[in-house]
C-alpha cells in the first residue's frame, strides 16, 4: 500500500514565502549508511512509503525544505529478510526538480539479496533457474510498488505547486 503525505507549504529552491520558512525549522541529522549523516536545518514537507504485504522490500522517501534555497531528500530501503539492515541514503539538492530526478533514477532492486548461494556447486541448473525466476518475480513486485509510490508522490507535488 502506497502512502504519501505532504506539508502544505512551499517546498524549496527559493519558493518559501517570507516569514514562513523559519518557525518550524529544526536541526536535522539524516542517516546515510556507510557514510557521514547529512546535517541540515530544515523541515519535512513530503513523505511517502511503498509497503505492501508479501513484497520482499519496501522504501520510504522524505523531502525536506531547508533554511536556504536547497532541499534534501532521504531514501530508506527496508528489507523483510531476517538479519537484513535498513539502508539509508540522503542528499542535498539545489532544486526540488534535481531531488526528484535523483529519486527517479534510483533502482529499487539494487539492494535486494538473492536469498540463496549462487556459487553453490551442488545446486542443479534447474534449481538455480527456478530460484532466479522466483527472485525476478519478487524484484518486479518491489519495482511496481516503487513506481506506484513515485507516481503518487509526483502527482501530489504537482497538485500543490
Amino acid at each position: 500500500m502506497v502512502s504519501v503525505a505532504l506539508e502544505m507549504r512551499e517546498a524549496c529552491a527559493g519558493g518559501a514565502r517570507p516569514g514562513l520558512a523559519e518557525p518550524d525549522m529544526a536541526e536535522l541529522l539524516l542517516p546515510v549508511t556507510g557514510g557521514q549523516p547529512l546535517r541540515l536545518r530544515g523541515a519535512i514537507f513530503a513523505e511517502a512509503h511503498s509497503w505492501a504485504p508479501g513484497v520482499l522490500a519496501w522504501h520510504e522517501i522524505g523531502l525536506f525544505r531547508t533554511a536556504g534555497p536547497e532541499c534534501a531528500a532521504t531514501l530508506r530501503t527496508l528489507n523483510k529478510a531476517m538479519g537484513e539492515a535498513d539502508i539509508h541514503r540522503a542528499g542535498m539538492f539545489p532544486t526540488l526538480a534535481l531531488a526528484l530526478s535523483w529519486l527517479e533514477r534510483f533502482d529499487p532492486t539494487a539492494d535486494l539479496q538473492p536469498g540463496f548461494n549462487m556459487a553453490d556447486a551442488g545446486m542443479s541448473r534447474a534449481n538455480l533457474t527456478l530460484r532466479a525466476a522466483g527472485l525476478r518475480i519478487k524484484a518486479d513486485a518491489v519495482t511496481r510498488e516503487w513506481r506506484c509510490m513515485l507516481g503518487e508522490l509526483f502527482f501530489r507535488l504537482s497538485q500543490h505547486r
